[in-house]
């Protein structure tokens, strides 16, 4: 994709290189991060992507083990809860979400253009991916929605870390739609059932005809949520 980001920043600007963004550490977020800084943009990101992309690193659900990626694709300069910073006649927040998709999530608000980033707490329309092995869990999802929905307005541009373009409104139908699977999965947990009985009794039967649109089936995803509640 590193090509086609170029090109599609020099539809809208010939200034030189600046900066790249790291929403969290995962490979689809990171692995233009090399091409990039060589390119000459400085990489931004939360102290723990640096240090998740540091070591080898194991998500499970994928059957993956990452190695360690190469000092040019490591961020540049990182920070622990917030960053603040200006730039092209705008102000805009870095800040990190407590454990949500990972542990490593942060959102980035731009002021003036009210545009809002919030990486992969939000898969807009689908069931969301939660990466357990490093420190996702379905209530930081929760509240990262929520923080998120506290920093936005009705007319905030909210991008998620995948899916389409979103509003105030999409991300607050989003968040309901977590609760409501949270508070169904932990009625079950706490009645006594396993994961796979838990999963059995179907609690998203009547969500997934509006959420399932990728591999987070809502089997799927009534496990991750047992797992992770």
């Amino acid at each position: 994709m590193v090509a086609k980001i170029r090109d599609a920043i020099a539809g809208v600007s010939h200034d030189a290189p600046d900066a790249l963004i790291n929403t969290h550490w995962h490979y689809d977020h990171t692995d233009g991060n090399q091409a990039l800084h060589a390119a000459g943009f400085g990489i931004f990101a939360h102290q723990k992507t640096r240090e998740r992309m540091s070591a080898a690193q194991t998500i499970p659900f994928f059957h993956l083990v990452m190695p360690a990626s190469p000092e040019a694709a490591l961020p540049t300069i990182t920070f622990d809860r917030a960053l603040h910073a200006w730039h092209n006649g705008d102000s805009l927040d870095l800040v990190h979400f407590d454990a949500a998709h990972t542990d490593t999530d942060i959102y980035v608000h731009f002021h003036k253009a009210n545009v809002l980033h919030v990486g992969d707490i939000w898969f807009n329309n689908n069931y969301p991916f939660i990466d357990e092995a490093t420190g996702g869990n379905i209530g930081g999802m929760i509240k990262g929605a929520e923080r998120a929905l506290a920093v936005a307005d009705s007319g905030t541009k909210i991008i998620p870390g995948h899916g389409p373009l979103g509003s105030k409104a999409d991300l607050q139908k989003y968040r309901d739609m977590l609760a409501t699977v949270r508070d169904r999965v932990v009625r079950l947990k706490t009645s006594g059932l396993t994961e796979s009985q838990a999963i059995a009794k179907k609690p998203t039967a009547d969500l997934d005809g509006a959420w399932v649109k990728n591999f987070v089936t809502g089997d799927v995803f009534t496990g991750i949520v047992y797992r992770t509640v």
